[in-house]
């Protein structure tokens, strides 16, 4: 395993407005816990270097909705011009030395820490020189690996588009990590999003 200093940094985008959910959704609770802390606690905390959380939107909330998890959080007080803006932020405030990022976003309750168990290792695996992203049967998305070397491709990405752009440009020499279970996919951008989680968990 590697020594902590070279160990890939860890990304939750958790800034966003959250226009469709009318509320701050980083903020919405399943089963009494924040969705902003289930992308945190999905992450193996042995498996990377640090934590960094990108917070905007009702970032005081946040902050204390994730208690005494230890995690870094970077304020991005652009959030409104889109994810591109945290991912920016995000990536400027990582230690470095790091070899690379694990990117999370904070509205998927059902990334699992065994499938980020899974996309770092297959990250370790390369080297720490290969994209690695979550396959969901039909499109790749977060959580995804980076290497440093795309950290300028990152950086440079511009309104609401997600790393996802990176991802596709890439698909030839991608590794993908099949999800196994389609309720991973699931992303909270409605209160009905909402809903269907909380059907799921209790199903």
């Amino acid at each position: 395993m590697r020594p902590r200093a070279r160990r890939p940094s860890a990304l939750v985008l958790a800034a966003g407005a959250s226009t469709r959910f009318r509320g701050a959704k980083q903020l919405a609770r399943l089963r009494g816990e924040p969705l902003v802390a289930w992308a945190v606690d999905a992450i193996p905390p042995s498996r990377v270097g640090e934590v960094v959380v990108v917070v905007g939107h009702e970032s005081a909330a946040v902050a204390k909705a994730l208690g005494r998890r230890r995690v870094r959080l970077v304020e991005n007080p652009d959030y409104r011009r889109g994810m591109a803006s945290s991912i920016a932020k995000g990536v400027a405030a990582l230690e470095s030395g790091s070899p690379g990022v694990l990117l999370l976003l904070a509205d998927q309750p059902f990334v699992s820490r065994g499938l980020v168990g899974r996309v770092l290792e297959a990250f370790e695996e390369g080297g720490g020189e290969r994209l690695v992203a979550a396959d969901y049967g039909g499109f790749v998305a977060p959580p995804a690996a980076f290497p440093r070397a795309y950290f300028g491709d990152l950086s440079g990405l511009r309104g609401d588009r997600g790393a996802r752009s990176i991802l596709d440009a890439n698909a030839s020499s991608l590794v993908r990590v099949r999800v196994r279970r389609r309720r991973a996919a699931l992303d909270v951008d409605t209160k009905a999003d909402l809903d269907e989680a909380r059907r799921l968990l209790d199903a």
